[in-house]
């Protein structure tokens, strides 16, 4: 055996052990099914949704936060690429569980857009939420609720989308299946992209939100 054909035979050894961690760690970890929450007390009330349109165009609060993840990351340096998208994340909030999958679909489909989890723990539990629900983008830890009380997220599930400019372009108390689509939308109208066909099946299609937060 040539010393080609030795690199090749390396190689091939190499990406099936690769192929072999990775099944095993997806068959170890699944993802839950999720919990499609539809109960009147995480209806989203008309008090919360006046309160959400009231900060529509404002300037968005600063932060500089660290990430599950070690890093730390400043809002003025992520609208430096484009849009932000903040989704805010209660640990064992099921509502917040059931979203992680359509958060992941926009994630996907507009990478143009920064998308971030503001979740309330510190790093090892905001770790162990992100491996559980496969979160695809980071988290920034807000154990403190800083960006919670800034932002006036009332209670998990609230979504803010911040213009490239840093005003608020939209603020939504919760979240369902036509407000995924409109978020949708506006993220490929910020980001300069073309709009992608999305469906959310694992959304209500009313605005429900999630566990209040201490604030």
């Amino acid at each position: 055996m040539n010393r080609k054909q030795i690199a090749s035979f390396a190689f091939a050894v190499a990406l099936v052990a690769s192929l072999y961690g990775w099944s095993r760690r997806v068959a170890t970890n699944p993802r839950p099914a999720p919990v499609i929450v539809e109960d009147e007390k995480h209806l989203v009330t008309p008090e919360m949704a006046s309160a959400s349109v009231a900060r529509i165009g404002l300037a968005a609060p600063g932060f500089e936060k660290p990430t599950a993840g070690g890093a730390t990351e400043r809002l003025e340096d992520l609208l430096r690429d484009g849009p932000v998208l903040l989704t805010f994340i209660k640990v064992g909030c099921p509502c917040s569980e059931s979203a992680q999958s359509s958060f992941n679909e926009l994630h996907a489909a507009y990478p143009g857009v920064a998308i971030r989890g503001v979740i309330d723990v510190e790093a090892e539990k905001a770790r162990g939420w992100a491996d559980r629900f496969h979160a695809a983008y980071p988290l920034l830890l807000d154990p403190d609720e800083d960006l919670v009380r800034d932002y006036g997220a009332e209670n998990s599930a609230y979504v803010v989308l911040i213009e490239p400019g840093g005003a608020i372009a939209n603020h939504w108390p919760g979240y369902s299946g036509p407000m995924l689509r409109e978020l949708g939308a506006l993220m490929a109208r910020l980001s300069g992209t073309a709009e992608r066909p999305l469906d959310f099946p694992d959304a209500p299609e009313e605005l429900y939100t999630g566990c209040p937060y201490g604030i």
